[in-house]
């Protein structure tokens, strides 16, 4: 059965802690920007507080690219063996490549160009991915934000070609519904679908009842296919969170549960 977890920060941590989700996901960049009292801090208090963080989300920072001409290998091989480690103290198991700016392509960039250096730094990935024990899911992203990897069946493509261990796939309702991506498109990545992100395809906001959006349209074939990874809740956060992600909650249980 598949866990439900809530993306969040630091801020809202204790109090979503509480709410009854199996799990919280961290924005990576944020955690791996932390001083090293400050992420010391945390890691303790995750630890005392029994939290578990899952997974992680904005696996890179802006100014980090994996395509273009501004790619340094060098860079990346530091963070990530910083980041992926401290996700792995944190208890993370999966962490999501989902970076818009990272691995954005200019209208008249190389495509295929970029798609090699996509590759290129996923097999970079694997070697700290696997040293840390977290698998690294690929996150297509709707167009408006990004023009590579826009597809739920263009991440399975890939990470079955590559055949990487540590690399597998996410699906995110709401770049699937704006990218009117068949629900089929779970069945094709069901082998290498690690991670689910689920929200409001239009406000961006957390899953409400009446919000418009037939979320059991992708709870359906999960549940249908077995699937047991996790499924993160997501959206704006705003000052009335912590209420909106309990309802949130509540909501996808029990759609889980048709």
């Amino acid at each position: 059965m598949a866990a439900i977890g809530i993306c969040t920060d630091f801020v809202n941590l204790p109090e979503v802690a509480a709410l009854g989700f199996d799990y919280v996901e961290l924005s990576l960049r944020e955690v791996a920007a932390l001083g090293a009292s400050d992420f010391a801090e945390l890691a303790d208090y995750v630890d005392a507080a029994g939290i578990r963080v899952h997974a992680c989300r904005d696996m890179l920072p802006d100014d980090l690219p994996v395509t273009g001409p501004g790619v340094n290998a060098t860079a990346l091989h530091g963070y990530l063996k910083h980041a992926l480690g401290r996700a792995h103290r944190l208890g993370a198991k999966v962490v999501a490549l989902d970076g818009a700016k990272s691995r954005a392509v200019s209208g008249d960039g190389d495509y295929p160009f970029a798609w090699r250096q996509l590759g290129n730094f996923l097999r970079l990935c694997q070697g700290h991915a696997h040293e840390c024990g977290v698998t690294v899911c690929l996150e297509p992203l709707r167009k408006a934000d990004c023009s590579l990897l826009n597809l739920v069946s263009e991440a399975t493509l890939i990470a079955g070609l590559l055949q990487l261990s540590n690399i597998a796939v996410a699906a995110h309702w709401g770049h699937m519904s704006m990218a009117s991506e068949p629900m089929d498109a779970l069945w094709r990545a069901a082998p290498l679908l690690r991670h689910v992100h689920l929200e409001n395809a239009l406000t961006r906001r957390l899953p409400a009842p009446g919000d418009g959006e037939d979320y059991a349209r992708m709870l359906s074939p999960l549940n249908t296919m077995g699937y047991t990874g996790g499924i993160s809740l997501c959206g704006t956060i705003s000052e009335a969170f912590v209420n909106e992600a309990a309802a949130a909650l509540e909501h996808i249980r029990a759609l889980g549960r048709l």
